[in-house]
């Protein structure tokens, strides 16, 4: 299972983390150590859902707004299931 994550992803802990990153509350890093994932991991999720890293006021409005989307996605995931 080389590659794979061996833990499960608590998406909830990890959105709620990137909006504290993209409100410049905690480091990149940390939102990592937050949601129990490497900091590998959380860049490759950033890219699957193409969020951006933080170098102007746009970055952050555009990543909250992402993250924002996100949640419903995974609000409804959960409801559904």
């Amino acid at each position: 299972m080389a590659g794979k994550q061996s833990v499960k992803l608590d998406e909830d802990k990890l959105l709620t983390a990137l909006q504290r990153y993209y409100i410049e509350d905690i480091s990149f890093e940390r939102v990592a150590e937050e949601a129990g994932i490497t900091v590998y991991e959380l860049i490759e999720y950033v890219r699957k859902h193409d969020l951006p890293i933080i170098h102007t006021d746009e970055d952050v409005a555009d990543g909250l707004k992402k993250v924002e989307e996100l949640r419903e996605k995974y609000s409804k995931k959960v409801l559904a299931k």
